[in-house]
């Protein structure tokens, strides 16, 4: 086993720990996300020196969705009715109450609580969310990829991640 094999299991070791103590109510990779750039980055940089980048914000970038539209996206929402359970910003009458509200909808980790709030995922969701929880109160609407991606994209407008 080389040094960077076993200095790979240890930090993934060190990483499921910290991840096993997180607070629920926290985002439970923050303390990974910490220790990873604070105790494992300058360990691994020792062994293998890498040049000095600009940091990334690597949530906003994650969010983005080449190519989609979002104000269509919204203007597909208020067709096919989300707002009759879903309270939406920028969607007139989206005050819905029966499924969660979406203000900050970028701001969260999850999915309906099952899925990573990540462009492909969250339009995997919207074009089949049965498919994902079978037992869910979310319809199928029958959207495309391409609806999917422009309602996934303007879902990412909201909340202060952008």
């Amino acid at each position: 086993m080389t040094a960077l094999t076993a200095l790979a299991g240890i930090a993934v070791a060190v990483l499921v720990g910290i991840w096993a103590l997180a607070d629920p109510d926290d985002d439970p990779l923050a303390p990974a996300y910490a220790a990873w750039h604070d105790d494992v980055v300058p360990l691994i940089g020792r062994y293998w020196p890498v040049a000095p980048r600009q940091p990334l914000n690597w949530e906003a970038q994650s969010l983005d969705i080449p190519g989609a539209d979002p104000a269509h996206g919204r203007q597909l929402i208020a067709e096919n009715g989300c707002g009759s359970c879903h309270t939406i910003p920028g969607v007139a009458n989206a005050r819905g109450s029966v499924g969660p509200n979406l203000t900050d909808f970028a701001d969260r980790a999850y999915v309906a609580g099952i899925l990573p709030n990540r462009p492909g995922d969250l339009t995997s969701w919207l074009m089949q969310p049965t498919v994902h929880a079978p037992d869910t109160a979310m319809p199928d609407l029958g959207l495309t990829e391409d609806q999917a991606r422009d309602m996934a994209s303007y879902l990412h407008t909201l909340g202060g991640a952008q």
